[in-house]
């Protein structure tokens, strides 16, 4: 592929959605991927994979040496769901019924097992000077992710958990993954340690701006433009960012209010809100969110680049600021 032109967001997710449909058909021959193919084609985003293709470009690499990292990095990601899903006993992703609701538990697990196994070998299909050192950010990664979701599990039957400890759970469970996407699309075009290193810190605050965000948006989005239940967090309980600075914050009187039985949901997530507001966790969560932002656009500022090929990881940045849905 040329690179003359400097490709958008866009165009990369359609890149790489036009690799995903090359390789799901390929390997779709084989039943072991049939649940793989149906997991990469019920949707997605596809950030990850653009953003390895996003930092490739702006550090003018050749993006067909990056596509395969960008490819590894999807697979991989969607093998995280598929195994996430199991230990969530989830019956839906994107809205379609999660592989072993459709299949079977053995088979999603065995069918996730094949994806960790091919992103790998996708990952080994880059130029050979940059492999060893790819599978390194790759391998550092991926034991972060498996992490983050062993804690995210533990605080399901713990009451303690404290602000710190969520923002460390996911960072490791979401976080990394996209700032070792950005790493690895910098790695195939050359970047020296230090480019290396403000790439991934992008991606890492990225990565904790948008999952604060997400929580505070769960309890005081418009429903309009959320998307999907507003106060469903409150309603089951969940353990966000939110949540768990307003129990740090609450008083005795306040927390067996919390604990008590409400009348319906509305009233529950209401009271909550409430709480939430006058302990100030709403704006206290905005501007850690913020915090984040600022800086993943210092990391970016410190990258040397032309203002053109920083233009587009710079928009994504602030509009996760301002996200509504």
């Amino acid at each position: 592929m040329g690179d003359s032109k400097l490709y958008t967001l866009s165009d990369f997710q359609s890149i790489i959605s036009q690799d995903l449909a090359s390789y799901a058909k390929y390997k779709n021959e084989d039943p072991l991927f049939h649940p793989i193919h149906y997991l990469l084609q019920i949707g997605g985003k596809r950030m990850r994979p653009a953003l390895v293709l996003l930092a490739n470009q702006m550090l003018n690499g050749q993006i067909d040496d990056a596509r395969s990292a960008a490819l590894a990095v999807e697979v991989f990601h969607n093998f995280t769901l598929m195994h996430d899903d199991i230990m969530d006993q989830a019956p839906l992703r994107r809205s379609q019924e999660t592989v072993h609701q459709k299949w079977n538990t053995n088979t999603a697990i065995l069918s996730g097992d094949a994806m960790m196994i091919e992103a790998y070998r996708i990952l080994c299909e880059s130029p050979n000077q940059y492999i060893q050192v790819l599978l390194q950010v790759f391998n550092e990664v991926a034991l972060g992710v498996c992490k983050g979701q062993e804690l995210d599990m533990s605080f399901e039957t713990r009451h303690d958990v404290n602000h710190d400890e969520y923002v460390e759970m996911i960072r490791l469970k979401t976080a990394i993954l996209l700032g070792g996407a950005l790493q690895l699309g910098g790695i195939v075009a050359g970047a020296n340690k230090e480019t290396q290193g403000h790439l991934y810190k992008i991606g890492e605050e990225l990565g904790l701006a948008f999952q604060l965000r997400d929580d505070y948006l769960d309890a005081f989005g418009d429903p309009e433009k959320f998307g999907k239940l507003v106060g469903g967090d409150i309603i089951s309980d969940k353990k966000t960012y939110l949540r768990i600075l307003l129990n740090e914050r609450m008083t005795d009187e306040e927390k067996k209010l919390a604990a008590s039985p409400f009348s319906n949901d509305a009233e529950k997530v209401e009271t909550i809100k409430s709480l939430m507001i006058k302990h100030q966790v709403d704006l206290e969560s905005i501007h850690i969110a913020q915090t984040y932002i600022d800086s993943a656009l210092q990391h970016l500022h410190s990258i040397t680049a032309t203002e053109d090929r920083k233009v587009e990881l710079q928009n994504i940045i602030l509009e996760l600021a301002k996200r509504e849905s």
